[in-house]
């Protein structure tokens, strides 16, 4: 089988996820990047995932726009989507943001690989805030963002079933 993973990435997180994936799933995987490349033609694929990082709210424009693109054939395919979303409990709410009703409806795995604050990575105003931020939450009693590598072997799993 050939899959093709899609992603876009902020910090890196979304990127090393995919990875992640590549080394899991059966068969000849391919991975682009939205963010940096163009998408490949489709139909030489048997299966495409699709997945980004959440930032302020949503997913990456590109991933946004792909899927809103190429929808149709992405109905045709084995069909994953996956968000690295580093509060689970707003997942589908961001699920609802990010891709349309038939794809979520039509995907054989949806997955939430959790997230990383990689402050390394970020502009100066962006570290400021997500500090801010990581404050506030444990203040509130809300845990910072954590990876979930099982997740990535649970949704490969799926994929491959």
């Amino acid at each position: 089988m050939k899959t093709l993973v899609l992603y876009a990435t902020q910090y890196g997180y979304a990127a090393d996820c995919a990875a992640q994936l590549k080394a899991e799933l059966a068969g000849d995987v391919t991975l682009v990047d939205l963010g940096k490349q163009n998408a490949p033609e489709l139909q030489s694929y048997d299966a495409v995932i699709v997945g980004g990082s959440i930032y302020m709210g949503r997913v990456q424009a590109k991933v946004s726009a792909f899927c809103a693109a190429h929808e149709g054939e992405l109905l045709q395919k084995t069909l994953g989507l996956y968000l690295c979303c580093g509060l689970p409990q707003n997942l589908e709410q961001c699920l609802e943001t990010s891709f349309p009703a038939k794809l979520r409806a039509r995907a054989k795995a949806v997955g939430c690989f959790g997230g990383e604050l990689r402050t390394a990575r970020m502009k100066p105003m962006h570290k400021l805030i997500a500090n801010v931020m990581q404050k506030a939450g444990g203040k509130s009693g809300i845990e910072p963002p954590k990876a979930n590598p099982q997740a990535v072997l649970d949704f490969a799993a799926a994929m491959n079933a």
